[in-house]
């Protein structure tokens, strides 16, 4: 069986991907990801292009926050709409086509903002599956019903025959349902082979801060501000400033402060004691899994709703924009001791997604269920 998996060319859409592509490959099927090329070297399968080789994700992204600044800072309601379906589907629907044409496939999985290859799927007749990378809420399935009627569908669920869903239940909106039958799968935290800093792997001389503020939200006063204050309470901090910003960019820090472009995420949270970022699902999911209380400092996209379920199960502490400096600092010292019930609420929201099935077992499921049309 060969498998194609589609993602839009950003690191939190490409790898929530990868745990499944490598689950499938173990049960004997050929995978091939479909996706930027600066991606080529970074994922363990074939890579192709699946989107135009001129376009990048940020070119979408700058145009959003243009015209979101045009409008006075008031972010539309259809945002979610203009950005991947008006914005990113026509960089991408032309190029899968041509993929799932050539490598001929049983099946595609693209990730849930990809609905250029949905597009495509449906004009070529491939067997899909979406995966989500977000929670499914009311505006996907507005996304997807505008989706459906440009490529003349009877409606958004002929786009895909199930919805593989990583999201445990306290991070679900519960009055929405997607237009696909939904597979849960266990979310499992994946990161390209590393090595890790080695003092991470010394003893311990203060407790330990990662921050990170992702590939998309980071800026460099955010994070400066935010590893000043950590130090100031006390932490070793480890920041990994994402690949477009220079380490060198925060200037003079603390020597309790270690800076880094790209690191191993997944392989780093257990030598850590609290992380601090911006409520990306990816990051919110591994800190859980490794029972560790958050810090949120929500940017946009669905941060703002990670951060208030999490809240909610209290498992972290929200630093909203703006806040008074000294905030994040405050935060950290109250969530350092082992006694914090925010590690405890984390530990139990672990226990929680360690129940769900895991990606071994999403793959076999694929692989035996018979095309539904």
């Amino acid at each position: 069986m060969k498998v194609v998996l589609a993602a839009l060319p950003a690191f939190g859409h490409v790898y929530p991907l990868v745990p499944l592509a490598i689950a499938l490959e173990r049960t004997g099927a050929e995978v091939v990801f479909a996706t930027g090329a600066a991606f080529a070297s970074r994922l363990p399968a074939r890579t192709v292009l699946g989107a135009e080789a001129s376009w990048a994700f940020s070119d979408a992204t700058s145009e959003i926050e243009r015209r979101v600044e045009q409008s006075g800072g008031v972010p539309d309601a259809g945002l979610g709409q203009t950005l991947f379906v008006e914005l990113c589907a026509p960089h991408v629907v032309d190029s899968m086509t041509e993929v799932l044409e050539r490598e001929r496939p049983d099946l595609l999985v693209f990730e849930q903002t990809d609905v250029g290859a949905a597009m495509a799927a449906h004009a070529t007749g491939v067997r899909a599956v979406c995966l989500a990378i977000v929670g499914w809420g009311h505006q996907w399935s507005t996304i997807y019903d505008a989706v459906a009627a440009l490529v003349r569908a009877p409606g958004a669920g002929a786009l895909a025959e199930a919805l593989i869903d990583p999201h445990p239940p306290f991070l679900a909106e519960v009055d929405a349902t997607a237009p696909f039958p939904a597979v849960p799968m266990r979310p499992t935290a994946w990161s390209p082979d590393g090595t890790l800093p080695p003092w991470l792997l010394g003893p311990r001389r203060a407790p330990r801060a990662y921050l990170t503020m992702g590939t998309v939200f980071g800026k460099v006063d955010l994070l400066r501000s935010a590893a000043l204050e950590l130090a100031g309470s006390g932490h070793e901090v480890l920041v990994a400033t994402g690949p477009d910003i220079d380490p060198g960019a925060l200037g003079d820090v603390p020597a309790l402060v270690h800076v880094e472009q790209e690191v191993p995420q997944a392989r780093l949270l257990p030598y850590v004691d609290l992380v601090v970022h911006h409520g990306g699902t990816g990051t919110v999911i591994g800190s859980l899994a490794s029972g560790l209380p958050q810090i949120i400092t929500p940017q946009g996209a669905d941060q703002f709703w990670n951060a208030d379920h999490l809240a909610a199960e209290g498992a972290c502490r929200i630093v909203s924009p703006g806040a008074p400096p000294g905030s994040i600092a405050s935060a950290a010292a109250a969530l350092t001791g082992e006694q914090a019930p925010e590690r405890a609420a984390a530990r139990r929201l672990g226990d929680v997604i360690a129940a769900m099935p895991s990606p071994d077992a999403v793959a076999r499921w694929l692989l035996e269920t018979p095309r539904t049309t």
